[in-house]
C-alpha cells in the first residue's frame, strides 16, 4: 500500500475512534430520569399547597403558575404529533404547529382545573422507582423510544400509581406521556382526537375545536355552520 494511502486510511481510523468516543460520551451523559421526575413533580405539589387558597380565588393564576414549571419539561410537540396519530400525515405542517399550541394550552387548563378540584387533599410522593439499568441502556442504543418512570403518589384517601414515559430532548428529560392507575392519558387524547375526526372529517375543525372538543362542547350545529 501506498505511503499517502496508509495515511488515509489512518485519518479514518482516528475520525472513526473519535466519532466513537463521541457517541460514548453522549450515551454517558443521558442518565436516569428519575431524579428529574421526582423534582418537577415535588416542585408543582409544593407550589400547590403553599398557594392552594389563592389558587382557587384565582384558577388562571395558578394555570399560570403550571405553565411556567411544565413547560420546559414537556414535550408537548411529540405528545401533540402522538395525539393525532394517522392524521398528522394528512395534516399541514401549520395545522400541527397550530395543534401543538393548542393542544399545549388546552392539556396546561385541563390538568390545573383537575389539581384544584382536589379541595384541600394533600399529595405527597411516596417512592419513585429506580429505573433498571438495561431499560436505560435500550434507549441510549436506539431500542426504546420511551423511559418509563414508576411513582407511587398518596392522597388523604390512598394511593395512586403513576407512570411517566420521558423522552430526552434538547439536552434534558422531557415528559411524553403518563399514565395515572393504569389509564394511559396519551391513548385516551388520541382516540378523542380520531373520534373527532371520525365525526367531522375535518382536520381544520377539529385543530380549531380542540379545547370544546375536549370539554364535549362542540357540537354538531358548529361544524355545520363552519362548514356552510
Amino acid at each position: 500500500m501506498m505511503k499517502g494511502n496508509k495515511n488515509v486510511v489512518t485519518f479514518l481510523m482516528v475520525l472513526l475512534f473519535q466519532w466513537s468516543s463521541a457517541v460514548i460520551a453522549a450515551e454517558q451523559v443521558i442518565e436516569s430520569p428519575q431524579s428529574d421526575v421526582e423534582r418537577i413533580t415535588r416542585e408543582l405539589l409544593t407550589t400547590f399547597e403553599k398557594n392552594i387558597n389563592q389558587y382557587k380565588k384565582n384558577d388562571a393564576a395558578f394555570i399560570v403558575e403550571v405553565d411556567r414549571q411544565l413547560s420546559p419539561v414537556v414535550a408537548f410537540d411529540s405528545i401533540a404529533r402522538g395525539v393525532m396519530g394517522k392524521y398528522s400525515r394528512r395534516a399541514k405542517t401549520a395545522q400541527i404547529e397550530q395543534f401543538s399550541k393548542v393542544f399545549k394550552d388546552s392539556l396546561i387548563s385541563f390538568y390545573g382545573k383537575a389539581l384544584l378540584k382536589l379541595d384541600d387533599t394533600r399529595l405527597t410522593i411516596e417512592k419513585v422507582d429506580s429505573v433498571p439499568d438495561a431499560v436505560l441502556n435500550d434507549y441510549r442504543s436506539g431500542k426504546a423510544r420511551l423511559v418509563p418512570v414508576n411513582m407511587t403518589v398518596r392522597t388523604s384517601s390512598g394511593t395512586v400509581a403513576i407512570s411517566y414515559s420521558m423522552v430526552h430532548q434538547d439536552g434534558r428529560w422531557k415528559l411524553r406521556n403518563i399514565i395515572v392507575d393504569g389509564i394511559n392519558i396519551g391513548i385516551q387524547f388520541r382516540n378523542q382526537f380520531a373520534e373527532a375526526m371520525s365525526k367531522y372529517n375535518d382536520v381544520q375543525y377539529v385543530v380549531d375545536h380542540w379545547s370544546e372538543i375536549m370539554k364535549g362542547a362542540a357540537t354538531e350545529k358548529n361544524a355545520v355552520s363552519k362548514k356552510s
